[in-house]
């Protein structure tokens, strides 16, 4: 358990920390085309395409390293009143009844769409660049399979607890 949970942990932290730079792109990508529509009268073709896809790469390929940090909204007042082993038990039964379900849906239809996607080379209709929409889906894709990874290691920390009464240290 320790080893899996290990594994999943420092690729939740390395693709959160990789993915982070594409802020600095994003950041590029909107700085020029302020300069080049305010500054030159001549907006640029492709900001608008690139700034959503990045704006989207970034947030789902975030979503793990989020996860692992325990930086997604949570109403807690509840939960932290209970003790460690019951919040464990608390914490695995709403992985079983809502996380692992929707993560289910989730991948098989974004996994499904991906492939319709590359099979018919999917382009955006938004702008007269068209870029292709395949590789962004399947970031998305990629995105919901480690946050569905990052959902099984802290399944697997929360069992931890509720097996061994301690938290697991990797």
């Amino acid at each position: 358990m320790k080893v899996l949970v290990k594994v999943i942990d420092g690729l939740s932290e390395w693709s959160g920390k990789f993915t982070s730079w594409i802020v600095l792109v994003l950041t590029g990508v909107m700085v020029l085309e302020v300069f080049m529509r305010y500054l030159f009268a001549k907006p640029t073709f492709f900001a608008y395409d690139l700034s959503w896809m990045l704006c989207g790469i970034l947030a789902i390929m975030g979503g793990a390293y989020c996860h692992l940090h325990g930086g997604h909204v949570r109403v807690d007042f509840l939960i932290d009143r209970l003790p460690p082993h019951r919040r464990a038990i608390f914490e695995a039964v709403l992985y079983c009844i809502f996380f692992f379900p929707l993560f289910y849906v989730l991948v098989w239809y974004v996994t499904d769409n991906v492939i319709f996607s590359w099979s018919i080379g999917e382009r955006t209709s938004d702008s007269t660049w068209r870029p292709p929409l395949y590789p962004f889906k399947t970031m998305l894709a990629l995105g919901l399979v480690l946050l569905l990874l990052q959902g099984i290691a802290e399944f697997v920390k929360h069992l931890y607890i509720i097996i061994k009464g301690v938290p697991l240290e990797h």
